[in-house]
């Protein structure tokens, strides 16, 4: 037991060194997101890769030896080959397997292949892993026979997969006295997963294989099987536990009556299937498990920080707030516009945003303290962005039925928001909704809150702007309501024709 929790553990830490920078995408290499290579596979177990501009093109080829599995790597345009131990080996995913390895050994980099390091290393004296590990290439059967038969895999008429590799190799483990091995499940005897036939109408219907922890690892269907997350019937077709399909054919060698699971061609030839595409069975389920946690927390976290950086909120930047009494601070400033949480699985948000900002700023007594303002008390707030200052103010408006709504929505009545400074002169205002780039805001010096300019049609807001600047000497005929030089023209006419 102790062997499995350590190996998870292992593939684990070994998933958090690699995954964040190194991912294969639709056949490019990404590198913290960005193409920086391609690769294809053409053969099976032989890859292709290539800068982006298809400049640079080497081969790496996956090797199975007894027991590792390694890389040859060739560039045919000088006709050199020579072979590296993987780094970090997943047989899920050997194309990104190999890219992580030609990274941790410098012959991959952000700009690509380094076609001369590629070369250095082809030139150098050749490894010699092919002989170390007992390697004969095969012309005659594919990579995938060859892992096949490397197992040398027999089922019994009870549905136990045996392995004499694998009993090998756990027999010389517990030889060695290996706590860990001799307490495994099976260990020294060479099973290393169960698989069950069902039986439909006195023919068989359907292979499921389990490994030692009973994970189910592939099922196979012999006519309109179905598996929940794949939208096709599976006819003769084997299906992973991670969806990959495969096909094998009936052998129709089998005769009903006498059903022996230790003569059933096919589903040793399913067992063969699996193993041959890396599916070891063992304790492979549960490591499969940990993995796909892992990349399913990490995938979470990219996607909350993608969130996060592509949302309106204010985190952690540099500013000051003025307060309702006048007074300066500086600090830290936060503010949230909008929810960057997941309500996917509930009703409404019912969170409140554009209502608060929060400052972090140290005290006379060098105390690191925190502050929390409201837009209700009229505060302004600004942060430095892109070496310029960005303001804020917090403000109640008018001229917005939607604005009203969603306060009452969130549970709060507070119908007051931080709103983004246009532009500002003299107490005079073009504000924007931080959300809503085109929702613009006016205000002059004599009236406490703003008014929307943009939610209404043209005539509601005209007689909107007439009733809230209270100026009979100004008509609002002909103005542009709609953009931030329109409603500054709008400001500065008023203050020719209306204030004295």
């Amino acid at each position: 037991m102790k062997r499995i929790v350590l190996t998870a553990v292992a593939v684990l830490i070994s998933i958090c060194a690699f995954s964040q920078k190194i991912k294969i995408d639709k056949g490019q290499v990404l590198l913290d997101g960005i193409p920086i290579a391609k690769v294809e596979s053409p053969v099976i177990k032989e890859y292709k890769i290539s800068n982006l501009d298809g400049t640079n093109s080497i081969m790496a080829y996956m090797r199975i030896g007894n027991p590792y599995t390694f890389i040859e790597l060739n560039n045919e345009a000088i006709n050199k080959s020579n072979e590296m131990n993987f780094v970090k080996y997943s047989p899920f995913n050997v194309d990104r397997s190999i890219i992580q390895t030609l990274f941790s050994k410098g012959l991959m980099t952000a700009n690509g292949i380094d076609i001369e390091k590629v070369n250095a290393f082809l030139n150098e004296a050749p490894s010699g892993l092919a002989a170390k590990y007992g390697y004969v290439k095969e012309e005659v059967l594919d990579a995938e026979a060859q892992i096949a038969n490397s197992y040398q895999l027999s089922v019994d008429d009870n549905g136990a997969i045996y392995s004499q590799k694998v009993m090998k190799e756990n027999q010389a483990l517990t030889a060695n006295s290996i706590p860990a091995v001799q307490q495994m499940d099976n260990g020294s005897n060479g099973i290393i997963g169960y698989v069950k036939v069902t039986l439909k109408n006195g023919s068989i219907d359907k292979y499921e294989i389990t490994d030692l922890d009973n994970y189910l690892i592939g099922s196979w269907f012999v006519y309109q099987g179905s598996v929940s997350g794949y939208d096709k019937f599976l006819n003769q077709e084997l299906i992973t536990f991670n969806k990959k399909v495969f096909v094998v054919k009936l052998d129709n060698s089998i005769v009903p009556t006498d059903y022996r699971m230790s003569k059933d061609a096919t589903a040793m030839n399913v067992v063969r299937k699996l193993i041959g595409n890396g599916y070891t069975l063992q304790h492979q389920g549960s490591i499969a498990a940990t993995e796909m946690r892992a990349e399913q927390i990490e995938k979470s976290i990219a996607n909350r920080k993608a969130t996060i950086l592509n949302s309106k909120n204010i985190y952690n930047k540099n500013g000051y707030v003025i307060n309702e009494k006048g007074e300066k601070r500086i600090g830290t400033i936060t503010a949230e516009f909008e929810s960057t949480k997941d309500y996917s699985n509930q009703i409404t948000d019912i969170g409140v945003y554009g209502k608060t900002v929060v400052l972090k700023f140290i005290d006379e007594k060098g105390q690191g303290k925190t502050e929390i303002f409201k837009s209700k008390n009229g505060i302004r707030f600004c942060i430095e962005k892109e070496g310029k200052e960005e303001c804020y103010f917090g403000l109640k408006t008018i001229g917005n039925s939607m604005a009203a709504a969603e306060s009452i929505g969130s549970l709060s009545f507070d119908s007051t928001n931080f709103y983004k400074i246009l532009y500002e002169n003299t107490g005079y205002l073009v504000l924007v909704n931080p959300i809503v780039p085109s929702d613009f805001i006016i205000k002059i010096p004599n009236q406490e809150k703003g008014l929307y300019t943009n939610n209404s049609s043209i005539e509601k807001v005209k007689k909107n702007v007439t009733e809230y600047a209270k100026c009979d000497a100004f008509v609002f005929d002909n103005y542009d309501f709609k953009t931030l030089d329109g409603l500054i023209k709008v400001l500065e006419d008023y203050k020719k024709n209306c204030v004295k």
